[in-house]
């Protein structure tokens, strides 16, 4: 998955977007690092009105633009 790629969430293939990358969130205690994907959704914003939102890399696929 490279940034510019249409993707789809897995469970709902109706919602495509815009992958932009991947984004690691440092964790200040104790524990790993988080990384999840940042995608630009067309028709939905993130719940505080970003166009970009994060989600987990597993639930999302890209497209296959040769259908």
């Amino acid at each position: 998955m490279n940034p510019g790629n249409l993707v789809r969430r897995k469970m709902y293939p109706d919602e495509v977007g815009l992958f932009m990358g991947m984004r690691t969130f440092k964790n200040s205690n104790l524990g790993d690092d988080y990384t999840c994907a940042e995608v630009m959704w067309f028709h939905t914003r993130a719940p505080n009105g970003d166009a970009v939102s994060t989600i987990q890399r597993n639930l999302i696929e890209v497209v296959d633009e040769s259908r």
